[in-house]
């Protein structure tokens, strides 16, 4: 950058003093030595260039539109995919591969290169440098810089106040025997990034000398359903960065119950406290049997019934589990933006599972978030219906859609979907502000004349998301669920620009249409 910084100096230098000593020789010369036909076309060149900077950003709105890069509407050529993997096996893709089909996608080799959307299993970007230039019509399932959301030590140390305390070992060893001694009846578990087991221990059973480990609060009062500890797993697409847009599934969620009841606790029978791969589903959980076997109800739906039947509240489990996703992915954005630096196009976006599990005054705590969550079926068969759900939808949301009798359609279904109507709002601040003649003023920055051909195509995916959404619930921006109350300035005040300027967006389409709201 700063070396391009000096060219860019150096050149502007240059040109002034071009112009310095050709203004020294036109001053010497007369009038009448310049003829008049060149006199003209500078002036009318002058002018043409004014009103071409004026309009620019419309015009390069119209160049964008008119060259989507929708890969569901790209004309006359078939839709494949890849896959990237590190396993022997494909057991674990099953439903992946199952809907990619369904929906008419081809699969080819990955160093074909010329696929439509790459889904990755493993994390692809440090063996898959080409990644970088992806062509329009490409979309991969994982986001550059997603460990800092995924990697367990780096999530768990962060100090958010749904995150149980924890230290990185043995860096943070002398803070955490500190925190220890301050409370002497914690318990902690010992994680490591790159496995699952975990035991419970007091602090003195802890090795401190660990390397790539951490120890972690132990959340010792859970809620309990027929006497199981559970976590439940909730699905989140991220479709875009900077400006963040974040979306759950709202379908259903996935409960996983110990396969042995909680008390008398016992930390060496770990099937007491920690949900392994062989847990308890929801209808095997004896309470949990009529809602979810005899009157059709899902996981959540079901585990809802239980906590009104204990006399309480489950709505305020969901409220906090929104909270609890979008201020960790937001805490983690700007990490995730600068890994994006590097690539010439960010088509992208990821699908991920949070963990969190509740306490007996169902507050809710984030356990981890996970990359490529287990979608695979093979061990419990009901749960074929979710992961084909979950990915359903997901796919929906990002433009992967089945592909039509015709092939794909055209371009002109982009322009039907999404129109210059649809994205514009606030006509009447736009019209008092003139931003039809000039773009310099703040309140320009969402009037359609004044948008860059990319803030056209940030605003078309959001428009597009949402009116594909499926069972996707948009969770940052932020639902607005009383227009009256909400105060968009307050919101926005400590967001980032763009962050700022998607969110003022949706908040100007849910005034004229509540059905943008949430």
């Amino acid at each position: 950058m700063e070396s391009n910084s000096n060219e860019e100096e150096r050149d502007k230098l240059n040109t002034e003093d071009k112009l310095s000593e050709k203004s020294t020789k036109m001053s010497s010369l007369t009038l009448g030595t310049i003829p008049i036909k060149a006199v003209m076309l500078f002036l009318t060149a002058t002018v043409l260039t004014a009103v071409l900077v004026e309009l620019l950003p419309y015009y390069t709105k119209i160049i964008n539109k008119n060259n989507t890069t929708d890969t569901e509407i790209m004309p006359n050529r078939r839709r494949t995919y890849s896959v990237y993997s590190n396993s022997p096996t494909e057991e674990h893709l099953v439903h992946v591969l199952d809907l990619l089909q369904r929906f008419g996608y081809e699969r080819v080799e990955l160093a074909n290169g010329d696929w439509d959307l790459l889904w990755a299993h493993d994390y692809p970007f440090t063996r898959n440098p080409s990644l970088k230039q992806l062509g329009d019509h490409q979309l991969v399932n994982h986001l550059p810089g997603c460990g800092y959301l995924t990697n367990k030590v780096d999530l768990c140390t962060t100090r958010l106040p749904f995150l149980p305390r924890a230290f990185r070992l043995p860096g943070q060893r002398d803070e955490f025997l500190e925190y220890a001694a301050a409370h002497p009846d914690v318990l902690f578990v010992q994680k490591h990034n790159e496995h699952r087991h975990i035991k419970v221990k007091a602090p003195n059973d802890i090795d401190l000398k660990s390397n790539k480990s951490f120890v972690q609060e132990f959340i010792q009062r859970p809620f309990l359903v027929d006497g199981f500890k559970f976590d439940i797993g909730v699905y989140v697409v991220i479709t875009s960065v900077n400006p963040l847009r974040v979306y759950i599934y709202n379908g259903d969620v996935l409960f996983r119950y110990c396969p042995v009841k909680y008390y008398p606790f016992d930390a060496e029978n770990q099937d007491k406290y920690v949900v392994a791969d062989d847990y308890l589903p929801s209808w095997e959980v004896p309470s949990l049997r009529k809602y979810y076997n005899s009157y059709g109800g899902s996981m959540r739906t079901s585990f809802e019934a239980y906590v009104r039947d204990q006399h309480k509240d489950p709505s305020q489990i969901w409220t906090q589990v929104e909270h609890i996703i979008r201020t960790t992915i937001l805490s983690k954005e700007q990490d995730i933006t600068n890994s994006l630096r590097a690539y010439k196009t960010h088509k992208f976006f990821d699908l991920l599972r949070f963990d969190l599990f509740i306490d007996e005054d169902l507050k809710v705590y984030l356990m981890e978030a996970n990359m490529s969550p287990n979608l695979s079926s093979a061990h419990f068969k009901p749960n074929a219906l979710l992961y084909e759900q979950v990915l359903y939808s997901a796919l929906n949301l990002v433009g992967i859609r089945p592909v039509t009798d015709s092939g794909t359609g055209s371009s002109k279904l982009s322009e039907i979907v999404t129109a210059d109507k649809n994205l514009a709002t606030g006509l009447n601040n736009c019209a008092n502000n003139d931003c039809n003649k000039s773009c310099n003023k703040a309140e320009c920055s969402l009037c359609v004349p004044c948008l860059s051909g990319t803030e056209y195509e940030m605003l078309r995916s959001a428009h597009d998301e949402h009116l594909h959404r499926i069972d996707m619930k948009r969770i940052f921006p932020k639902p607005i669920h009383n227009f009256g109350t909400f105060d968009i300035d307050v919101e926005t005040r400590n967001m980032t620009k763009r962050n700022a300027w998607i969110s003022r967006w949706f908040y100007n389409k849910c005034e004229y249409d509540r059905n943008w709201c949430t």
